[in-house]
């Protein structure tokens, strides 16, 4: 097995342990020299526990010496998003408010993989709080996107997609309130899956808007998201938003033959870029060719979609600085400017808008679920346009030239968000700038399974756009 010219997959490194053909320390270690090698050149870390993952690679190797198996992440390499608590890690949020703390403990998405076998090798970064879709930080360092180091990777779980395009890790930790693990994958040509509201415990995470806030999983493929989200998925007694229902299987049978997918044309918000379109175009017809049945569908007030989760975002986003957190507005010049300026905007939500808006949100979800009746699966592009860049990070292209990236992205991230439902992106070859792109693939709740199935099956028949040139230290 080859680990210097990046990261095999966790599925292939779990059938190495098995075999003996190499070791958890071994792993561990090309990890940690690619990181030292490639980050200086992405920023994708916040923090590197080099020595701790050393030692527990140790320890994980003794294990298989005995004969022993801690779980289906025995060995593997992961990355956290810093909006986690990692125990013994500095647990600022990617904000300088908090840049003295600690993590007392694990989230319980991290202690969960620990218990699984993973090894943290280090936390990613993230954009402010999550509040943000570029991971730039003008204090702390940004993220830039392995595949054109002038463009942002997406965010605001950048660090975390960065690190896996360029192979330091197999599987890493994202979450997603509007967009925030799709849209970081689809600009760095990974996968990235955020499942059903409440599968994955919140606890030990920093909360953006509690009612959208989705932990899961990154990966190069499919099926190392079905063993991550499996291993972290699950009721948490001390988390009231979870689940009591069996997590996902942790593995996917890869097919699309008979899969019924919609094709949603009144979700197309904002027009794509006309390369955009062709890829998008290509991949319908290389579903179909596959054996999936596409079914155009109908979806009334699609343009309200948008408008419902920003009122229901930025309310519980101010409630969680204003009131959980207490640093907004007492500590306001401490954030970065973009996110300030969210706030400021937030403060100005009444309570009367942020209830019609959760009413309107359960009236678009009923709604929405009711396309479930027709279809599997809906397919949708993940962006209008491509990634900004690091010097107008505000700005992108979609089919009708420059607007604020945020509104060429989110139109066709947040739904997902706003209804709680399971939703899978993988690659879509690349752009003409030579930039990744990807399509998403979304089901009803609780139904991960079939979403990972249908993706993966996607994914065997797209253009992988491998890894960036920067990943060869080119």
């Amino acid at each position: 097995m080859t680990l210097e010219t990046g990261q095999p997959s966790a599925s292939q490194l779990i059938d190495a342990y098995r075999s003996g053909e190499v070791s958890p320390l071994e792993v561990v270690e090309s990890s940690l020299r690619r990181i030292e090698r490639l980050d200086p050149n992405i920023g994708a870390f916040r923090e590197v526990l080099h020595e701790r993952a050393i030692d527990e690679a140790r320890y994980r190797t003794d294990q298989l010496v005995r004969g022993e198996w801690a779980g289906p992440l025995h060995g593997v390499p992961v990355a956290i998003k810093e909006l986690f608590d990692v125990e013994g890690a500095p647990g600022c949020y990617g904000s300088t408010i908090l840049g003295d703390r600690i993590a007392p403990s694990d989230a319980a998405a991290v202690a969960r993989w620990r218990e699984a076998g993973a090894i943290v090798v280090g936390t990613t970064r993230s954009h402010e709080f999550g509040w943000g879709i570029t991971t730039q930080h003008a204090e702390f360092g940004s993220t830039l996107n392995p595949w054109d180091t002038d463009r942002v990777p997406g965010g605001s779980s950048g660090g975390s997609a960065a690190a896996l395009a360029v192979g330091m890790v197999p599987l890493a930790l994202g979450s997603d309130t509007g967009g925030s693990i799709r849209i970081p994958a689809c600009f760095c040509g990974i996968a990235g899956i955020k499942p059903t509201y409440g599968r994955v415990a919140k606890r030990g995470a920093v909360s953006l808007a509690p009612s959208l806030d989705h932990p899961g999983p990154l990966a190069r493929t499919v099926p190392d998201l079905a063993i991550g989200l499996a291993a972290m998925a699950g009721y948490d007694a001390s988390d009231p938003s979870t689940l009591a229902v069996e997590p996902p299987s942790g593995s996917v049978t890869a097919s699309l033959a008979g899969v019924r997918v919609g094709v949603v044309a009144d979700l197309h918000l904002r027009p794509l870029r006309r390369d955009h379109q062709a890829r998008f175009e290509a991949a319908l017809e290389a579903m179909s060719g596959s054996g999936a049945q596409l079914v155009p569908l109908g979806f009334a007030g699609a343009d309200e979609i948008r408008p419902t989760f920003a009122a229901i975002q930025m309310a519980e986003a101010h409630h969680t600085h204003s009131s959980v957190l207490g640093f907004f507005p007492e500590r306001a010049s401490e954030y970065g400017a973009d996110v300030r300026g969210r706030l400021e905007l937030a403060a100005g939500v009444t309570l009367a808008e942020y209830l019609s808006a959760l009413e309107s949100k359960r009236v678009l979800r009923h709604r929405f679920a009711r396309l479930f009746d027709e279809v599997d699966v809906v397919v949708t592009p993940i962006t209008a346009g491509g990634p900004s860049t690091t010097s107008e990070p505000d700005i992108s292209f979609d089919g009708t030239g420059e607007g604020p990236f945020r509104d060429v992205v989110m139109d066709y991230t947040v739904p997902q968000d706003l209804f709680g439902l399971p939703v899978c992106a993988v690659p879509n070859g690349l752009d003409d700038d030579g930039l990744p792109l990807g399509v998403q693939l979304t089901g009803p709740a609780l139904s991960e399974n079939a979403v990972m199935n249908a993706a993966a099956g996607a994914a065997e028949l797209l253009e992988s756009p491998g890894f960036p040139p920067v990943a060869y230290g080119r």
